[in-house]
């Protein structure tokens, strides 16, 4: 086996007949190891690190690949992060003994990085035991903490789906809207008009989180501008599936999903204020489900994030994991010692307290103005 170490985007986009290949033979496929994903990120996150990514070869064939980032603040990550809900090493499944190099390439790089960093890898993605193993093996001071809890809908039993996504309640929120005026759920198919509904939703999310302790993301336009360059080079091959429910000329909700190996990925979501009351976001997911059992998608993936609304349209729930490699074995045992206090019963018991609340609700407050 050979490796080689890319460091700029021009050595990245020379893989692209590759990648994706490699990405549909690996231990968990899914649309945030695409060639297309970390081009968009990286076209306009680049500048803010270095491209640091291992490919890995035997006899020429593309068996592997590290594709990593080094910050500028020398923390070691996935590309994409931290917007990607699903990150990995990429390592086709034939050929696990591949993942010893990439460790190897991992603590080789250790004078360069002062942290690593790599998040929400899916309990789904068997490599993490093959290169969790190998990085104790290369000596490496590390340890593995929860990321965030990934909520899903799986479709073998249509009724009982039905079931969930049919209550009363929805029922009556989507007569609601029908008696009110033209109702539509709309799939923007067109790519140049998924381009163009793009600001509806940015404008819709940034007016939804206004005034909240996690005021939306959308008001930096690098995020913006990552989205046009994530739908612009995805949704040629089929994988934005954006959608909206519009009440005469009013937008309720607009989503945007990837569709990618018979799954459906809820990737971001809003809805509006005005109609909160009739749970537009709720009443989308129904002809979610519609389109995924008329297309054979076996699931919906909420993504990361454990939302209340979530547990009522899911039926599984899986837990990603945060593996974080330390220079030495005192800032890893100190590190340990800090997690353990916060997510102690003590901590938990403050956090919740109405009075911390306020005080954490005042402090972001005060961070926002600055």
């Amino acid at each position: 086996m050979k490796l080689d170490l890319i460091q700029d985007i021009e050595g990245f986009r020379s893989l692209k007949p590759e990648w994706n290949g490699l990405a549909a033979r690996s231990f968990f496929d899914n649309p945030f190891l695409t060639f297309e994903w970390y081009e968009a990120w990286l076209e306009v996150f680049g500048d803010q690190g270095e491209v640091t990514i291992a490919a890995v070869r035997q006899e020429g064939r593309l068996i592997a690949l590290a594709p990593l980032f080094l910050q500028r603040n020398k923390t070691l990550t996935f590309i994409g992060y931290p917007q990607n809900d699903y990150a990995g090493f990429i390592i086709d499944r034939d050929y696990p003994e591949a993942a010893a190099l990439l460790a190897s390439f991992v603590g080789q790089l250790k004078g360069k990085w002062k942290l690593a960093v790599f998040d929400q890898i899916s309990e789904q993605d068997d490599s993490f035991e093959l290169l969790s193993k190998e990085f104790q093996n290369q000596g490496l001071s590390f340890r593995v903490e929860p990321a965030d809890k990934c909520p899903a809908m799986t479709l073998e039993d249509p009724e009982a789906a039905r079931k969930m996504y049919y209550k009363r309640n929805i029922t009556s929120y989507v007569n609601w809207f029908k008696k009110e005026g033209d109702f539509r759920y709309n799939i923007y198919t067109d790519r140049d008009e998924a381009l163009s509904r793009l600001d509806d939703l940015f404008n819709q999310h940034i007016k939804r989180w206004e005034g909240t302790p996690t005021p939306s993301y959308f008001r930096n336009p690098s995020m913006t501008e990552f989205y046009r360059r994530m739908v612009e080079k995805m949704h040629p091959s089929g994988w934005i599936h954006f959608s909206s429910l519009t009440l005469d000329s009013h937008f309720l909700a607009l989503y945007i999903s990837l569709e990618y190996g018979n799954k459906l990925y809820f990737y971001k979501t809003c809805f509006n204020l005005d109609y909160a009351k009739k749970s537009p976001g709720q009443v989308i997911l129904r002809y979610h489900l519609d389109y995924a059992l008329s297309r054979g998608i076996v699931e919906l993936d909420f993504a990361r994030g454990d939302e209340g609304y979530k547990d009522r349209f899911a039926n599984r729930v899986r837990q990603s994991r945060r593996l974080i490699i330390y220079p030495g074995g005192w800032r890893q045992k100190a590190a340990q010692v800090f997690y353990d206090f916060r997510y102690s019963k003590l901590v938990d018991i403050i956090y919740r307290n109405r009075y911390a609340q306020q005080l954490k609700d005042w402090v972001l407050a005060k961070r926002r103005k600055r």
